[in-house]
């Protein structure tokens, strides 16, 4: 189901542009309109969800092979050195959209200066 409240929700529906990478009858992948890095990529479900305990096990399994699958496909196609997969849960780690869960996917490169680790 989806929420007429959710930007993620509206480019579901086509009333919101977005570069997409992959799509699917069930998910969706679209470029970050604030990417991180290049290729920064955000990877979520047609279906809505405030939480990702709300998510199906199996919807859940999925979304996490697609993610990792798109992850490999994108750094060979940008030749990175590796990539982050990265859910932020709630608003205290910084989950903006309520469309949850959605995966961020983070290419890396040898000397790009991102600090992910707060070490």
């Amino acid at each position: 189901m989806l929420n007429p409240n959710c930007i993620f929700c509206k480019i579901i529906a086509g009333e919101v542009e977005a570069k997409k990478y992959y799509e699917d009858d069930e998910f969706l992948a679209i470029y970050d309109i604030n990417p991180i890095t290049e290729g920064h990529l955000v990877v979520f479900s047609k279906n809505h969800y405030f939480n990702v305990e709300e998510m199906p096990q199996k919807e859940w399994e999925k979304l996490m092979s697609i993610s990792r699958e798109l992850a490999e496909k994108e750094i060979k196609e940008l030749k990175a050195d590796g990539y982050h997969l990265l859910i932020n849960q709630g608003k205290a780690a910084q989950s903006e959209v309520e469309h949850r869960p959605h995966i961020h996917i983070i290419p890396r490169r040898f000397g790009d200066n991102l600090k992910i680790d707060p070490r």
